[in-house]
């Protein structure tokens, strides 16, 4: 007999921009920290956690098969021009730091509320020029530029357990200004930053730390020795079950 029991997990966190005005008495750690605060807010925010914790071991995080390809996905609605070079870009920097292998499989129309996950291991890249999207607001003083997170799910038959990312779902605001390449307040920090919440990455580190939740002119465009240990935490490269992981 055959007894299965089945739970989805969610996680979304969100990335501010830095902005030169006044601080406010108390920084919610996802939301925007004027340059002078910045060091506060990093203080809280250096713990190391994970978005999904494992249902297993609750110490260790949830995590991607990653022994093929993950693929990623863009969805062009409101995408500025140009950006999936930026985006390719951007991920051939997180392929190299981890040596796991990530693949552009083309557009998609999934959003990122669409939980589902594909029958490939999959990011979804989307874009938003609206205010208000995804619960979250974009843009203005101290408003935020992106958000990201993962989906998890986890199974159990005849005794034996077996969970895993199931997908992973990443909102840009199109709006957003500033260089597509390189370091500091940027496309391809934004990216990655986003991205590392899809992979199952919180916010952690200081200012020089793609996790931290503000960007600044500190912000690195690549991850640090850290955050690519977490990384690799979190991007199961043996032993992995596809098969198992379809049926979740």
């Amino acid at each position: 007999m055959l007894g299965r029991a089945r739970q989805l997990t969610a996680a979304a966190t969100v990335l501010a921009l830095a902005v030169l005005a006044g601080a406010p008495a108390a920084i919610p750690p996802e939301r925007a920290a004027p340059s002078a605060a910045a060091a506060t807010t990093a203080a809280r925010v250096t713990d190391g956690r994970f978005e999904l914790p494992s249902t297993v071991d609750p110490s260790k995080p949830m995590r991607w098969p990653a022994c093929r390809p993950i693929e990623y996905r863009i969805n062009p609605t409101d995408m500025p021009k140009g950006m999936t070079a930026t985006v390719e870009h951007a991920m051939g920097v997180l392929a190299r730091q981890t040596g796991v292998r990530f693949r552009y499989a083309g557009r998609t129309s999934r959003t990122f509320s669409s939980a589902t996950h594909a029958s490939t291991p999959t990011i979804t890249i989307a874009f938003t020029s609206k205010t208000h999207a995804a619960g979250q607001t974009f843009g203005g003083a101290g408003g935020e530029v992106g958000v990201g997170g993962s989906v998890g799910a986890w199974m159990t038959s005849e005794g034996r357990t077996v969970e895993g990312i199931t997908s992973g779902r990443v909102l840009l605001w199109s709006r957003f200004s500033g260089p597509r390449t390189g370091a500091g307040v940027g496309w391809q920090a934004l990216v990655l930053h986003e991205v590392g919440h899809a992979l199952n990455l919180a916010h952690r580190g200081g200012t020089t730390s793609i996790m931290h939740p503000t960007l600044t002119a500190s912000t690195p465009g690549r991850y640090t020795a850290a955050e690519v240990r977490a990384l690799k935490q979190v991007l199961q490269t043996t032993h992995c079950d596809y098969a198992a992981w379809a049926r979740l």
